[in-house]
């Protein structure tokens, strides 16, 4: 190992120099460039856009991703209506757990005359 100075790399140093002699671009380039891109802007069609086709419910099927989305949205709510009317235990316990700090709480029931029965016809 040798206790000569930090030698900067020749690479880097000829970088720097020619970041400090950097010309603006000339007029004449310039005007090339301009000129291709409106050039290639001139050959660029401008299509409309595609006329809706299909009934209302299709568009709406399209909109949200088409069959596959609809068809995971209709499993969640199948699943979601199975869970909130089945209420797993575990589900029930984790709920006492974050509303009331205590597995063992009960939850309170706000009309405990209200039963099942009652909707049909029975009073």
């Amino acid at each position: 190992m040798s206790n000569a100075p930090f030698e900067p790399d020749p690479l880097m140093a000829e970088f720097a120099a020619l970041k400090q002699r950097a010309e603006p671009p000339s007029d004449a380039l310039l005007a090339r460039v301009m000129a291709d891109a409106d050039a290639v802007q001139a050959q660029q069609v401008q299509s409309p856009l595609p006329e809706a086709r299909g009934s209302a419910l299709r568009r709406m099927i399209d909109v949200i991703g088409g069959w596959p989305s609809l068809a995971g949205m209709a499993t969640a709510g199948i699943a979601g209506v199975w869970i909130g009317l089945t209420q797993p235990a575990a589900l029930v316990q984790g709920s006492q757990v974050l509303l009331y700090g205590d597995a063992n709480a009960a939850l309170v029931d706000l009309d405990p005359g209200f039963g099942f029965s009652d909707l049909d016809g029975e009073l």
